[in-house]
């Protein structure tokens, strides 16, 4: 059973989480598209537009005019002189947000027409749920190409526009009507609308696109149409690109927009400032006009919406979603996503350079959206990809960890009784590759044993033996433990123990040596304190060898033990075991001496088991 790193299962659990992301956001895309008007109200917010209505200016009855002069509807004959004054101050487009479907009395509906056929504003028109009303003559000509289906196009019913006295004899006709996204929000307004049936539509322009056709005097208007509906409009030298419903993006401004009282107008005094402007006169007094909200403003009035809106006809910045937008925004998250698990892959141990990683790359479709919408007037929504990509990043963060944690635990499983907890800690940081396969290394193996005890613990009581073979191996492992060697195995009253494995230890001989000797000094203390006490002595030998093994876990597929196969091991049993009977403590092998040449003294040759020549063997210099 081999142990996998944890970064080679997180590609396919990364690519997994990854492909649920898009299948939920292909599956949730009619509630999403929600949360892509307020992404591009926070674009607005943090790359706001500059102002396009420096040359429009607000003409309001507000409640200081409706206090002075009485409550609305004014007399017609005042609203005529009103248009008059307007007119006198020569504006270059002049719009009236204001509907006078119904006849007044004779005089004052006389005074409004006459007005109305000097001055030649664009009158307001609205929509309409009644059919077959007669509708007022276009004041500019249309032409429609391209391949589009009449079907795809939506159309009213009917329209409702001012009294056809006062309707033919206006310089232009606009709708006012806007429509809110569900959320209450205006961010998009339709630019063109329709009447009649498929086979004989008749087009009408929002009161916006009607003051720029005037105020940049231009006939008509060239529509294209698409198979999905409106594509594009031409007025002059501006193309407008339409959404399919002939709605276009709102580009929202804070800055505020000129105004000039109506009293101020009728009393002569503000005329200068509407010589060369777009002028556009509503009715603002409280309860009067309808507010609405937009991007970057909570409140604002419907004449506002249109002086916006005809700003940006004029200055031709329209923010515009492409086509293909949402099929972008998705191939981003995938490779982006995959970039993410392969950071993951290479970098899973380097933790702070992973988070920095992950903030790139979560923050990269939000940050490429924005430059879009500020350098291109390009609406991508990075929002919904970035949250994805941080949510795929706490994903792996979680896996990473998971796997990490079993990592820990089957490595602490094994090898707790083996290494220190120091060692088996910076193996679990190593991310070493503990497998059943065994690896070639260079190590330094001991074994001891103690001196004598087999035959005399057949004299002695059972409590006894089990007390001084746990106080030597007790002691043993300590030693062992402090220089961070690996105990391999208990054997009866001996020890088995190897350096250099599995973390890397240069110094593996002395770090050998070093354990040897503080386990041999500490038994000569606590024999001190048993021969006090009446207690038998530990007596041990060890026997010690550097050399190339073979270093694994070996057994069977139900039980296994991490070990070393080698020379190198069988020379270190024979050491010890030739120890018994020439007053040697310790013997090490030539291998072990070249190892640390300085900290050896010749011991003579021996003959060993299972060995052919004679062995050349040391001793430790104290």
């Amino acid at each position: 059973m081999k142990w996998k790193r944890p970064r080679a299962r997180l590609p396919s659990a990364g690519m997994a989480v990854a492909a649920l992301l898009i299948t939920f956001h292909i599956g949730l895309d009619p509630v999403l598209d929600g949360l892509r008007g307020k992404t591009f109200d926070l674009y607005q917010n943090l790359a706001p537009e500059p102002s396009t209505t420096d040359d429009i200016v607000l003409i309001t009855i507000d409640d200081a005019a409706l206090a002075r002069e009485g409550r609305w509807p004014w007399p017609r004959t005042r609203i005529a002189e009103l248009i008059a004054c307007i007119g006198a101050a020569h504006p270059s487009a002049f719009g009236i947000d204001i509907l006078f479907p119904d006849a007044g009395d004779a005089l004052g509906d006389a005074a409004l027409a006459s007005a109305i056929e000097t001055v030649r504003p664009v009158l307001a028109m609205s929509t309409s749920e009644v059919s077959g009303a007669p509708l007022p003559e276009q004041k500019a000509g249309w032409s429609v190409v391209g391949n589009g289906n009449a079907g795809t196009i939506p159309h009213l019913p009917g329209l409702l526009a001012s009294r056809p006295d006062f309707a033919s004899q206006a310089g232009g006709l606009g709708l006012v009507r806007s429509v809110p996204d569900p959320d209450g929000v205006t961010r998009s307004i339709p630019m063109i609308w329709a009447t009649g049936t498929e086979s004989e539509l008749e087009f009408w322009p929002s009161m916006a696109l009607e003051l720029a056709r005037i105020h940049m005097g231009e006939p008509d208007y060239t529509l294209r149409l698409g198979p999905q509906g409106y594509d594009a409009l031409r007025l002059g030298n501006r193309t407008i690109s339409l959404s399919s419903g002939g709605a276009v993006w709102l580009a929202d401004s804070a800055s505020p927009i000129a105004r000039v009282g109506a009293l101020d107008l009728l009393a002569g005094t503000a005329a200068q400032a509407l010589a060369g402007k777009i002028a556009i006169l509503s009715v603002t007094a409280t309860g009067f006009d309808s507010f609405h909200t937009t991007p970057l403003v909570a409140t604002r009035p419907g004449a506002e919406i249109h002086a916006l809106l005809t700003g940006q006809i004029l200055s031709g910045r329209f923010p515009v979603e492409p086509a293909n937008a949402k099929l972008y925004e998705r191939l981003a998250f995938a490779l982006l996503a995959l970039t993410m698990i392969a950071a993951v892959s290479l970098m899973a141990e380097r933790r702070l350079a992973l988070l920095a990683a992950f903030v790139l790359l979560a923050g990269t479709p939000f940050a490429v959206g924005l430059a879009a919408y500020a350098w291109r007037g390009e609406l991508y929504d990075g929002l919904q990809p970035s949250i994805g990509l941080a949510a795929l990043a706490a994903a792996l963060t979680y896996l990473l960890y998971r796997l990490a944690e079993r990592r820990r635990q089957r490595i602490s499983g094994q090898f707790a009784l083996y290494l220190s907890p120091k060692v088996v800690e910076a193996l679990v940081r190593s991310d070493t590759d503990v497998t059943r396969t065994a690896e070639r290394r260079l190590v330094t193996v001991m074994f001891m044993d103690l001196r004598g005890f087999t035959a005399s613990s057949e004299t002695l009581p059972p409590d006894q033996v089990v007390g001084t073979v746990n106080r030597f191996l007790t002691i043993a492992s300590e030693e062992i433990f402090r220089t961070d060697g690996t105990i391999d195995k208990f054997m009866g009253d001996a020890v088995m123990a190897f350096w250099n494995a599995p973390l890397d230890q240069p110094d593996h001989a002395s770090r050998a040596m070093r354990s040897v000797t503080a386990i041999v000094d500490r038994l000569r203390e606590e024999n001190i304190a048993r021969k006090s006490a009446g207690l038998a002595q530990i007596l041990v030998g060890a026997g010690l060898e550097s050399g190339p093994c073979s270093v694994g876990n070996f057994g069977s597929d139900i039980r296994y033990n991490f070990t070393v196969i080698g020379q190198a091991a069988n020379l270190a049993a024979r050491l010890e075991s030739a120890t018994k009977g020439t007053g040697h403590t310790v013997l090490a092998g030539p291998g072990f001496a070249r190892q640390v040449p300085e900290l050896v003294a010749p011991a003579g040759q021996f003959t060993l088991a299972g060995f052919a020549q004679s062995v050349e063997a040391f001793t430790l210099r104290h």
